[in-house]
C-alpha cells in the first residue's frame, strides 16, 4: 500500500473459504476508490469493486486464493475535479504500449500521452461518453481481426497462443461516430517453454507429443505423488490456469466408423491395452482407451468401481468406440476399470480390470461451493435458446442475488444462465470486455474460463439478458448481442465439474 499524507487501514479476516476486506476511511469525507489488480495466481485478472463514495466504512467479500494484490487510493475532496475541456479528437490516432502477463496474454495500455505500460493513461483530451475499440489478430497466417471493447484506457487481451506474433490496434469509439484506429503494434507473446520452466521442477519440456507415461510433476497441487503405472497415460500439455476440458481431450481420440456386422456368437475375445488416459491437474476425469477385440463386437460394456465409507460404487456405460469418458471422479480416491466385448447374441471375455487413483482436486478450484452451503439442485427451467448444450439442468442460489442455471454438455462443459426468480425465465450473460470467461464466477470458479463461439456482437442475434464487464462487478439487464456491443456464448468450460445427464 502507498498512501499520501493519509493513513488508511484495512481490515483482512478469513471465514472459511471466503476472504473479507474491510476499509476504514482516515477521514469522513475521503472517498475510497479500489479495484483488485490480482487474483489468486492470474496477475492480472479482469475484476471489479465498486468501493463507496458516501463516507462510509465498506465491506466485501471475495472467494478465496493464494495471493492478492490490491491497491486502494485516498482522495482529497478539496482536490478539484477535472473540468473537461473538449472531445477526444476520433481523427487523431492513439498510441499503444503493450506488456506481457502470462505465455497467453498481454496487458495494453493507450492514450495521447503515455506514462507507462502498468499505469494508467492520461489523455490530454476528455472523453466522457464511448468506449475504446481493440482490435487484434494473429500476424501469420491469420486475416480475421479480433475485437474488444473496453471503458477504459487499459486492458488485457487472453487467450492468445504463446510465442506467437500479434498485431494489435486500437480507437476511440462515441455512440455516433468512430476514431482512427491507432498505427499498428505487434508483438510476440511469452515462449511456453519459458513460461513452464519459470513455474515447474523440470528445465526443459519434451513438445514432440502431449502424451507421456509420465506427468510433468510427480506431486499434484497438494504435493501428493501422482499414480504412475504402465497402464497409465498422461496428457501434460495443459497449462496451469486453463480449465480442464472433457471435449478438448476428445478431440485427441476421432471415432471409429461403426459399420453393420454379421455376427455368429458372442464376442470371443476379450479388450487387449487397457490404458487409462488422465489429464495432468485434472482430477475429475479420465479416458479409457483399448485395442479393438473381434469382428463380432458391436459394443462395449464399462465397469467402474470405487470403495468409499459406504460401501463400493458401481457405474456401468457403454460405448461402440474403442474410448470412453469416465466422469466425475472423486479426488484422491482409488478406481478399478474393467471392459467387456457385447453384441446381440451375448457377452465375451472381460479384460484385465486396471486400477487408477485420482490426484487432489486443484485448492483454487474447490468442490465445496463458496462458504454459503449452496449445492446444484436438478430443476428443469425456461432458458434462453442460445445453447449448443442440451443435457441435465441446474439452479442454485448463490451471493450473487440471483439464480444461477446449467445445462450440462459434459460434466466440464456446460452453458451458464442467470434469473431473477426461481421459476422466471434463464437469460444469457453477455461481456462488455471479452467473451464471458470470468462468468466462471457464477459456478464458484476462480480461473478465467474457455468459452465457445467467440463471434462479434453484430453476429449474435440481438436478445435480452444479464451482462457485466470485469469479475465482481454487478450484473446489468438489457440488450445483448446485435448492435449492443456485448458478446454472449454457447458455452463455458470453467474447471468446476457439475454432476448429472448430458
Amino acid at each position: 500500500f502507498c498512501w499520501q499524507r493519509q493513513n488508511m487501514r484495512v481490515s483482512i479476516s478469513a471465514v472459511g473459504d471466503t476472504i473479507v476486506f474491510k476499509f476504514f476511511q482516515p477521514h469522513v469525507d475521503t472517498r475510497l476508490e479500489g479495484y483488485i489488480l490480482g487474483y489468486g495466481s492470474s496477475m492480472f485478472s479482469k475484476q471489479f469493486i465498486q468501493l463507496p463514495e458516501d463516507g462510509q466504512p465498506y465491506e466485501t467479500e471475495i472467494d478465496a486464493e493464494p495471493k492478492y494484490l490490491i491497491a486502494v487510493q485516498s482522495k482529497n475532496p478539496e482536490e478539484p475535479k477535472k473540468k473537461c475541456a473538449g472531445k477526444v479528437d476520433l481523427e487523431k490516432p492513439l498510441n499503444i504500449v503493450i506488456g506481457s502477463v502470462t505465455q497467453s496474454s498481454v496487458l495494453l495500455s493507450w492514450g495521447t500521452l503515455m506514462i507507462s505500460p502498468f499505469m494508467d493513461t492520461v489523455l490530454d483530451d476528455c472523453f466522457d461518453e464511448g468506449y475504446f475499440t481493440v482490435r487484434y489478430r494473429e500476424k501469420e497466417p491469420s486475416n480475421t481481426w479480433n475485437y474488444q471493447t473496453c471503458p477504459s484506457t487499459s486492458t488485457v487481451i487472453d487467450n492468445l497462443k504463446p510465442d506467437a506474433l500479434y498485431e494489435f490496434a486500437v480507437r476511440a469509439d462515441t455512440d455516433t461516430n468512430s476514431g482512427v484506429w491507432s498505427p499498428a503494434v505487434i508483438h510476440n507473446t511469452a515462449g511456453m517453454s519459458h513460461y513452464k520452466s519459470s513455474i515447474f521442477r523440470f528445465d526443459t519440456v519434451d513438445n514432440s507429443s502431449v502424451f507421456s507415461s509420465h506427468p510433468l510433476s510427480e506431486v499434484d497441487a497438494t504435493g501428493k505423488k501422482r499414480f504412475v503405472a504402465p497402464h497409465v497415460i498422461y496428457r501434460t500439455d495443459k497449462r496451469p490456469e486453463e480449465p480442464c476440458s472433457v471435449t478438448r481431450s476428445l478431440s485427441f481420440f476421432p471415432d471409429e466408423e461403426v459399420g453393420n456386422l454379421n455376427v455368429t456368437g458372442p464376442p470371443k475375445s476379450p479388450p487387449s491395452n487397457l490404458t487409462v488416459v488422465t489429464v495432468e491437474g485434472c482430477p475429475s476425469f479420465i479416458i479409457l482407451d483399448w485395442d479393438k477385440t473381434d469382428n463380432e463386437t458391436t459394443e462395449y460394456e464399462v465397469v467402474s468401481s470405487t470403495k468409499g465409507p459406504h460401501g463400493e460404487k458401481v457405474s456401468i456405460q457403454t460405448t461402440n468406440q474403442t474410448h470412453t469418458t469416465v466422469q466425475n471422479l472423486t479426488p484422491e480416491s482409488s478406481y478399478e476399470f474393467k471392459v467387456t466385448p457385447k453384441n446381440e447374441l451375448g457377452s465375451g471375455p472381460a479384460s484385465e480390470p486396471v486400477t487408477f487413483s485420482t490426484e487432489s482436486a486443484d485448492p483454487r478450484v474447490s468442490q465445496i461451493q463458496t462458504g454459503k452451503n449452496a449445492i446444484w439442485s436438478s430443476f428443469p427451467f425456461k432458458a434462453d435458446s442460445y445453447s449448443e448444450c442440451n443435457g441435465q439442468q441446474f439452479i442454485k442460489r448463490t451471493w450473487y442475488r440471483k439464480f444461477v442455471g446449467i445445462q450440462l454438455c459434459n460434466s466440464l462443459r456446460y452453458k451458464i444462465y442467470l434469473s431473477d426468480a426461481l421459476n422466471g425465465k434463464f437469460y444469457s450473460i453477455g461481456d462488455q470486455t471479452g467473451y464471458g470467461e470470468d462468468h466462471c464466477q457464477f459456478v464458484d470458479s476462480f480461473l478465467d474460463g474457455r468459452t465457445g463461439g467467440p463471434l462479434s456482437p453484430n453476429q449474435l442475434p440481438p436478445r435480452k439478458g444479464f451482462y457485466r464487464a470485469m469479475r465482481q462487478e454487478p450484473v446489468k439487464f438489457g440488450e445483448i448481442g446485435g448492435n449492443s456491443m456485448i458478446n454472449y456464448v454457447a458455452w463455458y468450460e470453467c474447471g468446476i465439474p457439475i454432476p448429472g445427464k448430458w
